[in-house]
């Protein structure tokens, strides 16, 4: 399901991230590989507790402002890590893979090798 151009995607939206030790991305994708939305994770200006946002409730936020559970069946989330040394491992965190576990979505991470597995 994941192809090249999800890759070049995901490098490209995790590229907007400002967080530069590690530039994440997320992306959902339809059954068939369509992209229904994509976000990065982000700084949190004036939060001490919570100083980032990671890529993944980002695009969960995303993902229910368009209604999208409603909408699709099978919702295929990406995450992606891109750091100075190339594609690093992007396996979410327990707060994040807690958030995901609420929606009945399929989750693949990168690893530190460059490829993908999927969150069981």
């Amino acid at each position: 399901m994941v192809d090249a151009s999800h890759i070049a995607l995901a490098t490209k939206v995790a590229g907007y991230s400002d967080i530069i030790k590690a530039r994440m991305s997320a992306i959902a994708l339809t059954k068939r590989g369509d992209v229904i939305c994509t976000a990065s994770n982000r700084r949190l200006l004036g939060d001490y507790v919570n100083w980032s946002l990671h890529a993944e409730a980002a695009l969960i936020k995303k993902l229910n402002k368009l209604k999208a559970f409603d909408r699709f069946k099978d919702i295929t989330i990406l995450v992606f890590r891109i750091s100075v040394k190339g594609i690093s491992m992007a396996k979410p965190c327990l707060k994040c893979q807690k958030l995901l576990s609420k929606y009945n979505v399929k989750v693949l991470y990168t690893t530190d090798s460059g490829g993908i597995e999927c969150l069981v």
